[in-house]
């Protein structure tokens, strides 16, 4: 308990320390901190990571749980615990193992998570891919400087991402028309906001509706929910079992084997060395 104590300590000193550097670095270059929050990436500080960190990738999207879900120490390492469902979860890296199940690391709690167990957030990313050929360049418009404007998640998405009023005209080129004849811009990037969207048509209407839910995109796909095809970056749900009745096992189950190595190592060391010296 007193390691534990001071094991939790010294990780919170690390994080202020780091903190601390940071605004120190912002404040001496004049930079504003809303205008770089956005490009940080946060690393987590997990061992497994720590180590495996080159062959991990970087994805910093939101994902959700359907149902209480388990939560690891590392991939196919041990459960830690567990995360209720209906639960948002910033994965910031994703770590695929021999087996080709993906693991992802969720920046809350710096433990891992299946991606088999969590869903996508429904995002602008998400919503470019899916509608790309829907997104046409036109002639530019323009946002005025001071003119309010509600931030969405996606057109149409009914997530109102709170309000803008920009200080300097802001230009679009890139849009989107939904079923209501409205004209969408999207704002790549401003100031430490990254890809959203403003209705051109009608910029300060907080009330837009969701046009249509989203449609539900697991972290990984199981095989058998593709219907059974070897779609990429798909596992089989026998895996998947497999990996979790092994994260089951209690602590002692790894430390025996080892334990009991060492102490066959010691008794052969004894017998065929320091006796046989003595002798």
């Amino acid at each position: 308990m007193r390691k534990s104590f001071f094991e939790s300590r010294e990780k919170t000193t690390r994080r202020l320390s780091k903190g601390l550097l940071f605004v120190l670095v912002i404040v001496l270059s004049g930079i504003n901190p809303r205008q770089v929050r956005a490009d940080l990436i946060l690393e987590p500080e997990n061992q497994f990571y720590q180590t495996h960190s080159d062959q991990c990738e970087y994805v910093d999207r939101q994902y959700y749980t359907q149902s209480k879900i388990d939560s690891w120490t590392a991939p196919n390492g041990r459960k830690s615990g567990s995360i209720p469902g209906n639960t948002r979860l910033q994965i910031s890296h994703i770590y695929t193992d021999s087996q080709g199940i993906e693991w992802g690391v969720y920046l809350e709690d710096e433990k891992w998570v299946l991606m088999a167990d969590v869903y996508l957030v429904y995002d602008s990313r998400q919503f470019i891919e899916d509608h790309r050929e829907e997104i046409f360049s036109g002639e530019e418009e323009t946002l005025p400087a001071g003119e309010k404007a509600v931030l969405w998640s996606y057109p149409c998405s009914g997530e109102n991402q709170g309000i803008l009023e920009p200080e300097e005209e802001l230009t679009f080129s890139e849009f989107y028309k939904d079923s209501q004849e409205r004209i969408w811009g999207n704002l790549g990037y401003y100031r430490g906001i990254r890809d959203r969207w403003i209705c051109l048509s009608d910029p300060e209407n907080e009330e837009i509706p969701m046009e249509e839910e989203p449609p539900v995109i697991p972290g990984q796909a199981i095989q058998e929910q593709a219907g059974g095809e070897n779609t990429e970056n798909t596992v089989t749900e026998e895996v998947l079992q497999e990996v979790k009745e092994k994260g089951n096992h209690p602590v002692w189950f790894f430390i025996l084997p080892a334990f009991a190595a060492v102490v066959i190592a010691g008794v052969f060391i004894w017998i065929f060395w320091i006796r046989k010296k003595t002798d």
